[in-house]
């Protein structure tokens, strides 16, 4: 049995519990406010609370809710960062969002039990999770370039909601050393110790190279559950979820936390290599940005754990959500484990263009 330490990690909005909110309030919400009356579902989410408005054979629409703990300035960052996204690559799925019928496009509500939060309404978008689909050469290709075709839409754009202290950013990734167990299980010391040695690797090699990197707002979040795919063309990438890991950090940082969830047990790191050489190819990436990717998969896969197996731990109730990428998670730390840092950087550099490291 696995204890984790039972100190408040009081940072971001990882310890905020939602009570669940009748759908009947939800309802009469959408109606009072966008003039919408159709039947709402609520959703899976770690924070905040979804739900989907109409079916399949009417519109749709995903209500969010969001988590108390979230300031007014970070929602409107991430709505002003979708409207941004909307002007600068319009060809880009990403979600619109509705106005109120007295024309705002975020609104502070009380429902249920939960003291006020922010709402807003955003259209549906269409497609099967990447999750669910296996992965091949061509998709991870667009995948990559569709992420760099997003980080150039929003190049320019600055808010100061995205400066922020957030426990999934990849730069402050040290403070998430404070959820690790306390105790450790036999079955799970050899796996939890690849994450310590993981976070020392960050703090001591890792953090002090990072800072000199290129900084931009990013989505910070770009996996399987967060990237849908036509139904008609599994290849073609057909909606981007989930703006609200939305943050100021490092660019490099994007692609690392995407690559993350594409390592498997397969001898070679291909789905990674076509993702990040397509991305490079769209957004060229410097010599100094590759020569942290594999140390930044890394971390971001050693945060994954962390976070996840703690939240689960706070919310058992949700913790089939909470872990839905933990396992993959597990078998990339374990894969990468038997990679060199040095053979990983020359995979990499080959990947795109660059001469091995002397």
């Amino acid at each position: 049995m696995i204890s984790f330490n039972t100190g408040k990690v009081s940072f971001g909005n990882l310890e905020n519990i939602l009570i669940p909110t009748p759908t009947s309030d939800i309802q009469q919400f959408i109606v009072d406010s966008w003039g919408i009356l159709l039947p709402c579902h609520p959703l899976s989410c770690e924070r905040d609370e979804l739900f989907l408005i109409g079916e399949e054979h009417t519109e749709r629409y995903i209500l969010r809710l969001t988590n108390p703990a979230d300031s007014h300035e970070i929602i409107m960052m991430q709505v002003s960062a979708v409207n941004w996204i909307e002007q600068n690559g319009p060809h880009l799925p990403v979600p619109g969002v509705l106005p109120t019928l007295s024309g705002l496009k975020i609104v502070p509500v009380k429902l249920g039990e939960n003291p006020v939060r922010m709402a807003c309404l955003t259209t549906f978008l269409s497609g099967e999770l990447l999750a669910t689909i296996p992965a091949t050469s061509i998709q991870m290709q667009n995948i990559g370039r569709v992420l760099a075709e997003l980080d150039v839409a929003l190049a320019g754009f600055d808010h100061k909601g995205a400066h922020r202290e957030l426990a999934w950013d990849l730069a402050q990734a040290e403070k998430c050393r404070s959820m690790l167990p306390s105790k450790e299980s036999t079955h799970s010391e050899s796996r939890w110790k690849l994450v310590r040695n993981g976070f020392d690797s960050f703090v001591n090699e890792v953090q002090p190279r990072l800072r000199a990197m290129r900084h931009q707002v990013i989505h910070a979040d770009f996996n399987p559950y967060n990237i849908l795919m036509d139904v008609r063309d599994s290849n073609k990438v057909s909606g981007i979820l989930d703006f609200g890991d939305m943050v100021y950090s490092q660019l490099i940082n994007n692609i690392a936390i995407a690559a993350s969830y594409q390592i498997s047990s397969e001898t070679s790191l291909k789905s990674v290599t076509d993702m990040v050489s397509s991305y490079h190819n769209m957004l060229p990436l410097e010599p100094e940005e590759i020569d942290l990717l594999y140390d930044l998969i890394i971390t971001r896969l050693c945060m994954a754990v962390t976070i996840s197996e703690y939240r689960a731990k706070q919310r058992p109730e949700n913790s089939k959500y909470i872990l839905k990428n933990t396992a993959t998670a597990w078998r990339g730390l374990e894969r990468l484990s038997t990679i060199s840092r040095k053979e990983a950087n020359t995979i990499f550099r080959h990947a795109c263009q660059f001469p091995p490291r002397s």
